[in-house]
C-alpha cells in the first residue's frame, strides 16, 4: 500500500479593514472527504506555539482535515495596530467571531483543499481560554459543531479588572465579559450541550481550573472526562518546542480516540 502524503496550505481571511485571520490546513492527499478539526490556541499562544504544529501534523496523519490559525488578536499585535484595536480583538466575543468565521469558511468550501473536508463533521479543539470559547460556540451552534474537545480549560471568563494599573486590554476584556455574563456562563452552556464533548485536564494544573473541571463533571456527567496525571497547563511542553512529552502524547491519543469514536 502506498503511503499518502500530508499536504499543507496557508490561508488568510480578512475580517474587516484591520483584522485578519491567518492559518494553515493540513490533511492527507486524496481519498474521501475527512472530518474537520479546528485547533484553537490559548490566550497567550499562537498557531505555531510549541506543540501545535506537531499536533496538527498528527491529526492529519490520523485522517482529519486539520485547521490551525492565529486569532485576530495575534495578527493585530503583530501588525502593530493601535492599543484599542488590539484590546477589542482580544475579547472573548471576538474569539467567538473568529471561530465562527473559520466554521463558515469550512461550510462554504472557501479554505484550501476544501474538497478534502467533510463540512458536516466539524470538531473544535480549544486550549485554555479557547476551551471555554469552544464550549460556548458548540452550545450556540449545534448544527455546525458536531464535537468539542477542551484541553485544560472550560472556566467562565474572569470579570472585573480592578486596581490602579489596569491596562486598556485588561479593561476591554473585562468589560466584554461583564456585558456577556449569561452568554459566557460556561457551566450553564456545558450543561445544555447536546454534542459529545471531551474534557482533558492535567492534574498538575492550577487550582481554579481543577475546581472548574469538577464542576463540569457535576453539571454534565454523561460527557467524557480524561485526567492526565501530573500534567501542568501545557502538558510539560516548552517553547521553543523540544518535542512531545508523555503528557502531551496521552492528551493527543485521548483526543484522537474520542474523535474516531464520534465519527
Amino acid at each position: 500500500m502506498t503511503e499518502r502524503t500530508i499536504v499543507s496550505q496557508p490561508f488568510e481571511i480578512n475580517l474587516n479593514e484591520q483584522l485578519i485571520l491567518r492559518g494553515k490546513v493540513k490533511t492527507l492527499e486524496g481519498g474521501a472527504a475527512r472530518p474537520v478539526v479546528i485547533i484553537a490556541h490559548g490566550y497567550r499562544g499562537f498557531q505555531d506555539w510549541a506543540f501545535w504544529p506537531e499536533v496538527t501534523e498528527r491529526l492529519a496523519e490520523k485522517g482529519f482535515y486539520a485547521i490551525s490559525f492565529d486569532f485576530a488578536r495575534v495578527t493585530a499585535k503583530e501588525a502593530g495596530l493601535a492599543e484599542e484595536i488590539v484590546a477589542e480583538a482580544s475579547t472573548v466575543s471576538q474569539e467567538l467571531v473568529d471561530l465562527d468565521v473559520i466554521i463558515q469558511h469550512v461550510k462554504q468550501a472557501l479554505l484550501p483543499l476544501s474538497h478534502e473536508a467533510d463540512a458536516n463533521r466539524i470538531a473544535v479543539i480549544g486550549h485554555s481560554r479557547a476551551g471555554s470559547s469552544s464550549l460556548i460556540l458548540a452550545a450556540e451552534q449545534p448544527e455546525n459543531v458536531q464535537a468539542v474537545v477542551v484541553w485544560n480549560g472550560g472556566s467562565t471568563p474572569a470579570r472585573g479588572a480592578d486596581g490602579q494599573n489596569v491596562t486598556k486590554l485588561q479593561q476591554v476584556v473585562s468589560e466584554d465579559s461583564e456585558a456577556n455574563k449569561e452568554r459566557f456562563d460556561v457551566l450553564t452552556q456545558f450543561k445544555s450541550l447536546r454534542q459529545p464533548a471531551l474534557i482533558v485536564q492535567g492534574s498538575g494544573d492550577n487550582e481554579r481550573l481543577l475546581a472548574v473541571n469538577k464542576q463540569l463533571k457535576e453539571s454534565n456527567p454523561e460527557q467524557t472526562f480524561v485526567t492526565i496525571e501530573g500534567a501542568d497547563h501545557v502538558f510539560g511542553v516548552l517553547h521553543p518546542y523540544e518535542g512531545a512529552t508523555l503528557y502531551l502524547s496521552e492528551a493527543l491519543q485521548a483526543t484522537v480516540d474520542f474523535l474516531k469514536k464520534v465519527y
